[in-house]
């Protein structure tokens, strides 16, 4: 009977912010649980489904990653690889996606930039190895290493 009225004490002294406190903390250990878990499922549920629609790959010391034995590096590896080939195929889509003019158009201002800027390289060819034999052919081909 005694510990009763001393936690019936102990409650009736608890100021209203401390319980507010304590209950906020609690809901936010619960939310960041809750959504742990759903994030692993997620992410869990997905990787399943890239293995099984995706061939193993072979790499230069013959294993496959079919497996799912990989090492962490060569996971972070592909993961690169598959967002650079990511961003590749929206810009493919959003190409597609334009109407014959709009490609018209847009080649002819890579062309004026082209031109552009190749003439002021001519100009400045004394600050860029003035020997060296600009061409427009180069700065072309050089333009699409970045594409």
């Amino acid at each position: 009977m005694k510990y009763l009225e001393n936690l019936l004490i102990y409650f009736s002294n608890l100021s209203a912010f401390y319980i507010f406190s304590v209950a906020t903390s609690i809901a936010v250990v619960l939310l960041t649980i809750y959504l742990g878990i759903v994030t692993r499922f997620a992410n869990g549920t997905n990787e399943q489904a890239e293995r099984k629609t995706s061939r193993p790959t072979q790499f230069q010391n013959g294993s496959s990653t079919g497996d799912g034995s990989d090492s962490d590096s060569t996971n972070e590896n592909l993961r690169i690889e598959s967002v650079r080939q990511l961003k590749s195929a929206k810009l493919k889509s959003l190409e597609q996606q334009l109407t014959d003019e709009q490609r018209e158009a847009e080649k002819e201002i890579e062309k004026a930039q082209l031109s552009a800027i190749f003439e002021l390289l001519k100009k400045q060819s004394e600050k860029f190895d003035g020997d060296a034999n600009l061409n427009e052919d180069d700065l072309k081909e050089q333009l699409t290493l970045y594409r």
